[in-house]
């Protein structure tokens, strides 16, 4: 998938097998950070490199199940096989998640806990509403551009015939 500019001039990759990577390298780095006894400020950054790539993984879960009609029929074998990819990234998302969270409840207490998950949830909604409708907009503007293609052809189809 193509690279997209955010507004903080980072780029970031809606492609589960980059975001995977992605986010166990960035969980790798925070458990050697807290190990290290790395500053709190520096950990949470590396923190939220993870959920930028998490959040990247679970929206590739969410498209794996809700797959169009076309492409189950056409692609089933790779529909299969990117759904059982997805899910088990998702399983392994949420696993890190579960420890990241813990740690963050360590480092900053109950309050801090809780005022990160309200803080991630205004993060997400930002982020859906920004990066994951452009991709959207992109998947449907070229689901059009197809259809108006196979249009054109059998309109040019039935003309061709009709005149000859």
């Amino acid at each position: 998938m193509l690279p997209i500019l955010l507004g903080d001039g980072f780029y970031t990759m809606i492609d589960p097998v980059t975001a995977i990577a992605g986010a166990t390298k960035a969980f790798t780095m925070v458990k050697a950070m807290v190990e290290a006894g790395k500053s709190a400020e520096d950990t949470m950054m590396q923190i939220g490199r993870w959920y930028g790539h998490a959040s990247d993984v679970m929206y590739a879960e969410k498209k794996a199940r809700n797959v169009n009609p076309f492409k189950r029929v056409v692609f089933s074998g790779s529909v299969q096989q990117e759904a059982m990819t997805a899910f088990a990234a998702k399983k392994k998302m949420e696993a890190q998640q579960k420890e990241l969270l813990s740690i963050i409840g360590m480092v900053y207490g109950k309050e801090g806990l809780q005022e990160f998950r309200d803080m991630r949830k205004q993060i997400a909604k930002e982020r859906a509403d920004t990066i994951y409708r452009q991709q959207e907009a992109k998947e449907q503007m070229l689901a059009g551009l197809l259809v108006l293609l196979a249009i054109a052809i059998v309109v040019g189809t039935a003309i061709f015939i009709a005149s000859g």
